[in-house]
């Protein structure tokens, strides 16, 4: 955990406000981004880190998943929302990157050819924040198609002429020491130090932090910045763990499994209730043991809002992605591949964003 916590969330903070600040500059300049629910249909990624197919590339092992998923929804007429840290760019040079992966960037040239396409640069893209690199490398790789690269974006969630609410779209990392505050330094020491040592002992590392409590520190921070806003979903990629409604996969375990325990001890000889602990218990393991055993004595926050998501990546270990799909007027946290292993979305968690927003 900071040392500061109180400076550190106020640091967060301030790079939100500002961030927020420079998505309405850039909405007055050029016009709001509307989408109808009633209509819209959109799919949100972030945290490829594609690489060039070595042993440091944290993508190659889900490239399998995350194609499948593009093509799906371009069949289906989505946008595709990539919301940043999608090549690996403090590793690898543009150049290399973009050769490695023709094939999954023509699967995402048919979104922008028929404008419906979103890129986002992270602090591992920041490369695409210059527009020159922009028009040197990405663009050429898009079919030559104009592209601009944002950093944030706000969408206007409408029902019909009804406005629900706002979305703010950014990558995640502003504010933050390290991906942020010394990003240059960071990009240094990874691309000289820490991608060679990748390389020669075939480490493929894609949690964005070692450190959980640091981690634990950022998406409370990002959320009790979400929370005080008036109607304004904040969605976020960066940390690698997918959230929905504000509580990640760990915190609904932790709190299903509390709540069993709570009643088991008024009901010591239910069966069904010790079964249930004893899934719960398996289950938060497993959860655990993927994010890399963060610690059990983090507290639960209380979310009062479900103002936060997070899209999670397309980088973990055993080849699965991850992504918040909107159609129907719902939102989903989705996984690729499905239980069984079928190139199809499984859903994880889903809400009405009629709900959602009321809810703000």
């Amino acid at each position: 955990m900071p040392k500061n916590l109180a400076k550190f969330q106020r640091d967060i903070h301030a790079a939100l406000d500002a961030v927020f600040q420079r998505a309405l500059e850039q909405e007055r300049e050029e016009g709001p981004t509307v989408f109808d629910i009633r209509s819209a249909k959109f799919v949100i990624f972030s945290d490829q880190h594609k690489g060039k197919r070595d042993n440091a590339d944290d993508f190659l092992i889900c490239e399998r998943a995350y194609n499948a998923a593009v093509a799906y929804y371009d069949c289906l007429g989505f946008t595709l929302i990539v919301l940043g840290d999608v090549e690996e760019l403090w590793e690898e040079w543009p150049e290399s990157v973009v050769k490695a992966y023709q094939h999954t960037l023509a699967l995402e040239q048919k979104f922008h050819q028929d404008g419906r396409y979103l890129r986002f640069w992270g602090n591992h893209d920041d490369a695409w924040s210059h527009p020159d690199l922009v028009e040197q490398w990405l663009i050429p790789a898009l079919g030559g198609i104009p592209l601009k690269v944002r950093e944030t974006l706000i969408l206007h969630i409408q029902d019909g002429k009804e406005e629900l609410g706002r979305i703010l779209l950014f990558h995640g990392h502003q504010g933050t020491f390290r991906s942020d505050r010394i990003r240059p330094i960071s990009k240094f020491l990874s691309r000289y130090f820490w991608r060679p040592i990748q390389r020669f002992f075939k480490i493929r590392v894609n949690t964005p932090t070692e450190d959980f409590e640091l981690r634990y520190a950022h998406e409370s921070a990002m959320y009790a910045w979400s929370e005080e806003q008036n109607k304004v979903v904040l969605i976020a990629g960066h940390t690698h763990r997918p959230v929905f409604k504000s509580e990640s996969h760990e915190e609904v375990v932790r709190r299903r499994l509390k709540e069993a325990q709570e009643e088991l001890r008024k009901h010591p000889n239910n069966v069904k209730l010790r079964q249930e602990i004893a899934k719960l218990s398996a289950e938060l393991e497993w959860v655990l043991a993927q994010d890399r055993l963060s610690p059990k004595d983090l507290p639960l926050i209380e979310f009062k809002k479900p103002s936060y998501f997070n899209s999670g990546c397309c980088a973990f270990r055993d080849g699965d992605v991850t992504g918040l799909e909107f159609s129907e007027g719902e939102i989903r946290l989705v996984r690729w591949p499905d239980d069984e292993d079928h190139p199809l979305p499984k859903v994880l968690a889903k809400a009405r964003l009629k709900d959602v927003f009321a809810a703000c």
